[in-house]
């Protein structure tokens, strides 16, 4: 495979963001406000009957979770559903080859692309976290931004592979029930995933949002940091990510050219 055109990759980018221009009423509905509606029912309905958790406010603590699955939700559905959309029923992806745009150039101007959005949906979040007094110092959750990017992509990656295997949107279904929605009930986005049962607990390591969670909470929080532990989350999620990379270009390959 030929290196990437960065020029290529840009491109590819440029017309996901002059589309997200035209709709950006529906794209804001559902990368910013749906997490911000769970923020603020998690983040004080829950929070009037527990008072800490993780050793900081339960607020602080769902602000850093809900930070992390936004990004994994927004980076998802962008490079699942809406990527589908594009190869599948507008055949936009087959305009685009035609051109001297590599397959690799395309998905990886589809992943930079939803990790943006994802990145934005995430930085709303922490705004309204921040406004609402969820977190403690501003300093720390600057420095979480760049791992969200790292997780966003991560979770972009994930998509794209889910996207090379389907054959019509209710493969999504599969998608969305047993990768997203365990990242959102399990791994550490509301509740510590200690208070689940062992073997609970060993699936939740297995999914990138556990360890983005694991590495971005104690800098929102303004808790004690293990420089380490950060490390070792970021390492697996960029791991996950290629790995994930790697699978869906090979079988888009096999479906678009074989």
């Amino acid at each position: 495979m030929q290196m990437p055109e960065p020029v290529y990759i840009l491109a590819v980018y440029d017309r996901q963001y002059r589309v997200f221009r035209k709709l950006i009423g529906s794209a804001l509905v559902s990368n910013v406000a749906n997490p911000i509606l769970f923020l603020f029912a998690f983040g004080f309905g829950m929070g009037a009957f527990i008072d800490t958790m993780g050793g900081v406010s339960y607020l602080t603590f769902v602000v850093a979770g809900m930070v992390g699955y936004s990004a994994a939700f927004a980076a998802s559905f962008e490079t699942s559903i809406g990527a589908f959309t594009r190869y599948f029923l507008q055949k936009n992806w087959d305009a685009i080859l035609s051109t001297p745009v590599t397959l690799a150039e395309l998905l990886l101007g589809e992943v930079l692309w939803a990790a943006v959005k994802a990145l934005f949906s995430a930085v709303c979040v922490l705004i309204v976290g921040w406004l609402w007094g969820g977190i403690p110092d501003i300093f720390g959750p600057l420095i979480a931004l760049p791992i969200v990017f790292l997780g966003s992509i991560c979770f972009a990656c994930a998509g794209l592979a889910a996207t090379s295997y389907a054959k019509g949107y209710e493969f999504f279904a599969y998608f969305f029930t047993f990768w997203v929605t365990p990242m959102f009930v399990f791994c550490g986005v509301f509740f510590e995933i200690s208070r689940f049962p062992d073997a609970v607990q060993y699936m939740t390591w297995v999914f990138p949002m556990t360890h983005l969670v694991a590495a971005i909470r104690p800098l929102i929080a303004g808790t004690e940091l293990d420089p380490i532990a950060i490390l070792l989350h970021t390492g697996y999620i960029i791991l996950f990510g290629v790995a994930a990379f790697a699978v869906a270009h090979r079988k888009l390959r096999q479906r678009l050219y074989d």
